[in-house]
């Protein structure tokens, strides 16, 4: 993972994989029913992902992206019947329009993007939320509070993780 972040520090926003400690804040929110469909952005390696799935009562519920193609190879080795879509982000949209996810769970880099792109993606996962959608994510830099300004959503939870390198905050919005 170290070399693929030298390579493009944009795309990989990170150094290691997640730890499963971070995953299982960053999860906590999926609930087990039947009927929730989660949307992983940024799924990497897949340390998120195995959280994930330990909380769906169907692997056949979750849809995962990622755009560096060396990573999807990684994922499909390890998660061989999992679906996994190698797109940007920015075409969650157009990809799943008129569909609604219960919980979309992101790793991508947003403080590494131009704040356009995180804007796309951001609006994208609004459209694709309803009022029973939690949208989660983490941060390193402990800085994310200006998404509750500038988008219609509503924090629920929020935690630091410290045992992950680095320590990140990880936060739960809902519509």
């Amino acid at each position: 993972m170290l070399a693929r972040f030298l390579q493009s520090p944009r795309t990989i926003g990170c150094v290691c994989p997640s730890s499963a400690s971070l995953g299982r804040a960053l999860t906590e929110m999926i609930g087990t029913g039947s009927d929730n469909r989660v949307l992983e952005l940024g799924s990497g390696t897949g340390s998120i992902t195995a959280q994930i799935l330990i909380r769906l009562a169907s692997p056949d519920l979750l849809t995962c992206i990622e755009i560096d193609r060396q990573m999807c190879a990684r994922f499909r080795k390890s998660f061989p019947g999992i679906r996994l879509l190698e797109i940007d982000c920015r075409e969650i949209e157009a990809t799943f329009g008129g569909q609604t996810f219960t919980n979309i769970v992101s790793s991508l880099p947003y403080r590494s993007l131009p704040r356009s792109t995180t804007d796309s993606i951001f609006e994208q996962k609004i459209n694709l939320s309803n009022s029973r959608t939690v949208i989660s994510m983490f941060s390193y830099d402990f800085v994310f509070s200006e998404y509750q300004c500038r988008y219609p959503i509503k924090l629920i939870d929020c935690q630091t993780v410290w045992l992950n390198f680095p320590p990140a905050k990880v936060y739960h919005f809902t519509l």
